[in-house]
Formats: structure tokens, C-alpha cells, sequence
């Protein structure tokens, strides 16, 4: 059965952006998502995005002025973000409650060198991020006391993911296509794959239901799934981009559903039954309607780099994309994908 696409909605701005995150809100009907401009000629700004499905699908913006250029964006609310500076700085800012305006430093974070990239933890209660310092490696931050809980010195350090619960575990991955998981109540290595790709891991995701399933994205185009009981070998490969894989995220509803993006300016919507949470949940008689691993759907709505990708917090079917010209489109799961896994 041919799969069925529905509408895309367009947000384009004449900015150029690297960083995109989803807003976890209260209310179901928003999917919220924040991005954060270069600032290469003008100063930074940080646009949310509202999608309304009680409003006959209708995009709204708010945008917020930022003392510098942002090339990344973590958050745990809609009224915080932790924000990494073209500069190399990091800091958590507040969003005015009402209206736009300027940004608010609530806190700067003072650590060597320079920064590139924030990952807050997935679960909201936990506040700790990971800040990625090419050249130095990865600090841990307890926001709550914003206090520097933890420092791995790696100085071939590219990106990092957490454990999807657990606040003691993170993954990291190096320029030289390694990926490795850590203890950091001791500072170990806990799993460790020398090759995992060809070339620099750029993106990095666990299982949202299966924490030891981790999933990885490299220079190569693959994107692949590893059992971090058993890393001999990936779970599975995908080579459905044509050059660098920029970011990839599980569905947190439906771990089965995984988002790629890359710098072939595609989207691909990968399905990854086989080995996720539903597999021994599947009861489907019809083998027409029985959800299959593959590629599920290829979005070619840029025409420049895909740095970002994300999963709306509030409805498993809604995702956005944004590429490097400031081009931001938010799809949806396609229909009768949607039907296999609900049905």
C-alpha cells in the first residue's frame, strides 16, 4: 500500500539556523517547537512555532531577541531554554510570559573553552544537561544548583544522547566514527564501539522504551541500531541518505517510528519494528496491515542542509525539520502508517 502524505506546513524565516527543540506544554492540542538563529550579520533570535490542531492547523510565531547567535537549544519547559552561543557560551534564559521581547539570563554556565552544542535530560523532573566543548569533552550540569556535577576530558568528543530515565547514564560519540556509553556516578566506560561508522558519529538517540537500544547516525549516511548488551554488530543498518546524517530522533510514543535528517536535504521516516517495544505487541492477521522495517517515507520539502529534527512533545504524529536557510516544515506521520500501529 503506498504510503500517503499530509499536509506540510512552511515557517521561513531570512535567517540562517543550525538548532531546533521540541517544548514539552500542558496543552495536547500545541505541538511547540523553539529555534535559534546564527546571528552572522544581525543579532540571534529565538522563534516558537506553534501549531494549533484545535485552530484548524494554523501556525503562530512569537520571536524573542538574544544578545548573540544561538547554534544550540535544549529545554525541559516552554518557559526556559538552555541555549549554547555562537560564541561558546552557555546559558539557561528565561522567554518573556507575555509577548516578544529579549531573552533573560538566568544562569551562565562558566567552563573552559568553547561550546557547541546542550543536551537536557528527556525527563523533565531531571534537570541536567550535557554540554559538548569540542577539544575538552563533556560536562555535566545540575541545573537545579546549577553546579558542575561531572567532567569527561575527551578530546575528540562530537555529540551526546542520555539514557532515556536513568540521570548516572549518557552516551557519547567521536569524531572517528567510535560511540561510547558511561557511569557517571564513576566516571567509566560502560559499552564501548571502537567502529561504529566510517567517519564522525553527528547523532546519537536511545530508546525512548528501550534504553539499552541505542541509535547512532554518522558522516557515512547510515543510520543504525545497536543492542548495548550485545554490540558486536548493529540491530539494524539503513542507508537512506546520500551524505551526512545531522540528527535522528526516536518517536516518543511509538519507538518503532525514527526521524532522520541530513546534509542531502531529506527527511526520512524509518520504520524499525523488528526490533522496538512493539514487536511482541503486534497481533495484526493481515499482513498488508502489519507495520514492516524499512523506509516509511522520504520528505524533500528543503533545498539546503537538514541540521535538526524533532518530535512534537504532545502528539506522536507531528514532527518538524529545519535547514540551514532558515526553513522550517512540520509533517505528520503519514496515514496509513498511523492506521498499522494503532490498529
Amino acid at each position: 500500500m503506498a504510503e500517503t502524505r499530509g499536509t506540510s506546513h512552511v515557517y521561513g524565516i531570512d535567517r540562517h539556523t543550525l538548532c531546533l527543540t521540541s517544548l514539552p506544554t500542558t496543552n495536547s492540542t500545541h505541538s511547540l517547537f523553539a529555534l535559534g538563529t546564527l546571528g552572522v550579520h544581525e543579532p540571534g533570535e529565538i522563534h516558537i512555532v506553534n501549531l494549533n490542531t484545535d485552530d484548524d492547523e494554523v501556525l503562530h510565531n512569537t520571536v524573542f531577541t538574544h544578545t548573540t547567535g544561538i547554534r544550540s537549544l535544549s529545554a525541559w519547559d516552554e518557559h526556559e531554554l538552555m541555549v549554547v552561543s555562537t560564541e561558546g557560551t552557555v546559558e539557561l534564559v528565561a522567554l518573556p510570559q507575555e509577548g516578544e521581547g529579549e531573552t533573560r539570563v538566568v544562569a551562565k554556565l562558566e567552563q573552559p573553552g568553547r561550546a557547541n552544542r546542550v543536551v537536557c535530560h528527556p525527563q523533565t523532573t531531571i534537570k541536567q544537561a550535557a554540554v559538548v566543548t569540542p577539544g575538552a569533552g563533556i560536562s555535566v550540569w545540575d541545573m537545579a544548583r546549577v553546579l558542575c556535577t561531572q567532567s569527561l576530558a575527551l578530546d575528540d568528543v562530537e555529540t551526546s544522547a542520555w539514557h532515556p530515565t536513568a540521570s548516572s547514564i549518557l552516551a557519547t560519540s567521536d569524531t572517528h566514527g567510535g560511540l561510547r556509553t558511561w557511569d557517571l556516578r564513576t566516571a567509566t566506560t560502560t559499552t564501548s564501539i571502537d567502529c561504529a561508522h566510517a567517519g564522525r558519529i553527528r547523532a546519537l538517540d536511545y530508546n525512548p522504551n528501550l534504553p539499552y537500544h541505542l541509535a547512532s547516525g554518522g558522516s557515512d549516511g547510515v543510520l543504525r541500531i545497536w543492542d548495548l548488551r550485545q554490540p558486536l554488530a548493529p540491530l539494524i543498518s539503513a542507508s537512506n541518505h546520500t551524505h551526512w546524517i545531522c540528527a535522528l530522533h526516536y518517536n516518543p510514543f511509538h519507538d518503532q517510528l525514527i526521524l532522520s535528517a541530513g546534509s542531502d536535504a531529506l527527511v526520512n521516516l524509518e520504520s524499525a519494528v523488528s526490533v522496538s517495544s512493539a514487536r511482541a505487541a503486534d497481533t495484526h492477521s493481515d499482513d498488508s496491515m502489519r507495520p514492516t522495517d524499512g523506509l516509511v517515507m522520504q520528505y524533500d520539502d528543503h533545498e539546503s542542509s537538514v541540521y535538526a529534527v524533532q518530535w512534537s512533545a504532545t502528539d506522536p504524529w507531528v514532527f518538524a525539520s529545519l535547514s540551514f536557510d532558515g526553513r522550517l516544515v512540520i509533517n505528520t506521520v503519514p496515514r496509513e502508517e498511523k492506521y498499522k500501529i494503532l490498529l
